[in-house]
């Protein structure tokens, strides 16, 4: 386990769950890994006072595997975990209900990438973030984003 990549999944997965700290106290104290099996790398943490922590080597609750392409499909929503699982793409061992629990977080979760626009001070951020918004609309940059990541990732 790389300590400073587990520190920057750790850390990522913190502020995307952010909001949701009262979901995780559910699940206070379980050990999960994460493996990504083509590159070989693993996540280890806990839950601990609603937020991600890095765990040690050692037994875990829950054990959830796949590949670096399916991990990206998951978390740009290009890919339905469902189906991943079903089709033996994405695997969870161990108690499978932590593993129903994190996916159902995740599925209430809008990320706003341009969020720390917000933060800059008025009027500069909320007309650079009309700016971009306006931009994203008239060109469809989203969509085309969306379509070039769909076809880069898939299996």
């Amino acid at each position: 386990m790389d300590p400073v990549l587990t520190a920057l999944f750790v850390g990522t997965a913190n502020w995307v769950l952010a909001k949701h700290q009262p979901d995780l106290y559910q699940i206070e104290g379980r050990r999960i890994v994460v493996e990504v099996s083509d590159l070989g790398k693993s996540f280890r943490f806990t839950i601990r006072r609603g937020r991600l922590a890095p765990a040690l080597a050692g037994p875990v609750d829950l054990r959830i595997a796949g590949t670096a392409k399916d991990f990206c499909r998951l978390a740009l929503r290009l890919e339905d975990p469902d189906t991943l699982f079903f089709a033996r793409r994405l695997v969870l061992e161990g108690e499978t209900s932590i593993g129903l629990h994190l996916k159902n977080i995740l599925d209430s979760i809008d990320l706003d990438w341009l969020a720390p626009i917000n933060g800059l001070p008025a009027p500069l951020g909320p007309r650079i973030r009309q700016t971009i918004d306006r931009a994203i609309r008239k060109t469809h940059a989203d969509r085309r984003l969306h379509d070039v990541l769909d076809r880069a990732l898939q299996p």
